[in-house]
């Protein structure tokens, strides 16, 4: 009888200890230069680690990062629930389908580059039809920044923003539209890049604000936790911590090797 009594502790007190655990959770993620440093480092770190740990803390679950992983890659794991959560991310209708996305900061706005001998001032929008302007395929641009590009004289569509440079350093093309962190680590990772181009004054940010999200694959097995994560990210959203974790500029933060800022004024008197 004492036989039967301990085998039905044991397994009571089993299941009372698998509920309780602290579930773990796969942060899919690759390296991205001033949000998270995953280069030649064994754990990232950054604002958006900083973030996401301080996310687990609140929903209360365990922060796991999986090894340095493309972005490709991190969506097809979590569209079959290999992974459970990514960040920084864009909304767009295909990931929904597959991901719940929780908004969190205002996303940077793209940037129009000109060659740097370019005289052209380039304010307004209406400026851009007379422009022959590239983007780069499978970047999820504004619809409504999208239909303000194709108002221009010849919209092409490139492969890499590498090979918009490229194309602009060769005056393949007037202009390139591209996201501000990539395409100012493209330019500082590529010396022959340096002060070859300059930022068009345009603000692209008035079209229309959009943010970055925090997404939930809809196949993770810790479904269970999405109540908490969007409270979670809620919270950080209106006490400030996600405006404090992400206060900082890409153009001001490091040298940008552009052709108008304060180190090519130097190294060019």
């Amino acid at each position: 009888m004492n036989k039967i009594l301990s085998c039905v502790f044991l397994l009571a007190f089993s299941r009372l200890a698998a509920a309780t655990e602290t579930p773990v959770l796969t942060w899919c993620l690759d390296h991205f230069s001033r949000f998270h440093a995953y280069e030649n480092t064994r754990a990232p770190y950054g604002p958006s680690v900083d973030l996401m740990q301080e996310l687990a803390k609140r929903a209360g679950f365990q922060l796991k990062f999986s090894p340095r992983t493309p972005s490709a890659r991190c969506f097809r794991q979590m569209e079959t629930g290999e992974a459970d959560l990514m960040s920084n991310l864009n909304f767009t209708e295909e990931r929904a389908e597959y991901m719940y996305l929780m908004p969190y900061n205002e996303r940077i706005p793209e940037s129009l580059y000109l060659q740097a001998n370019d005289p052209r001032q380039i304010r307004s929008f209406n400026q851009l039809e007379s422009l022959a302007l590239a983007t780069v395929r499978n970047y999820t641009y504004h619809p409504s920044l999208m239909q303000l590009i194709k108002t221009s004289k010849r919209h092409v569509e490139i492969d890499s923003i590498e090979i918009g440079f490229e194309m602009l350093q060769r005056g393949r093309v007037d202009a390139l539209v591209v996201p501000t962190q990539s395409s100012l680590d493209v330019i500082a990772d590529h010396p022959a890049l340096h002060y070859q181009f300059k930022r068009a004054p345009v603000d692209f940010s008035v079209v229309e604000k959009r943010f970055i999200n925090i997404a939930l694959s809809k196949k993770s097995p810790h479904l269970a936790l999405k109540s908490r994560i969007e409270r979670a990210v809620e919270s950080m959203v209106q006490d400030g911590t996600v405006k404090k974790l992400y206060a900082f500029a890409p153009l001001k933060h490091g040298p940008t090797y552009l052709a108008d800022s304060p180190a090519a004024q130097i190294k060019h008197p």
